[in-house]
């Protein structure tokens, strides 16, 4: 389960990398601003930045379980 949170993370983080470059490279940053709105997040840009965030924070998490748990093993 750790490594899907890895995995998801990192594709969200790449997803919303993209998304920046590609308005970047077209001179529409500014069609990205809304990121969210009316309390949820708004196009392409604003999903994957706000799920790549909430895998981060779960994947992080899952991480320091697993080591609390490798401790505890040991003892």
């Amino acid at each position: 389960m750790r490594r899907w949170f890895y995995g998801g993370a990192l594709v969200s983080w790449i997803v919303a990398a993209g998304a920046f470059i590609q308005a970047d490279l077209h001179h529409h940053l500014m069609s990205l601003v809304p990121i969210i709105a009316y309390n949820r997040p708004q196009g392409v840009f604003g999903w994957s930045l706000v799920l790549a965030v909430v895998l981060t924070g779960l994947s992080i998490s899952a991480y320091k379980q697993h080591q609390y748990l490798l401790r505890q093993q040991r003892k």
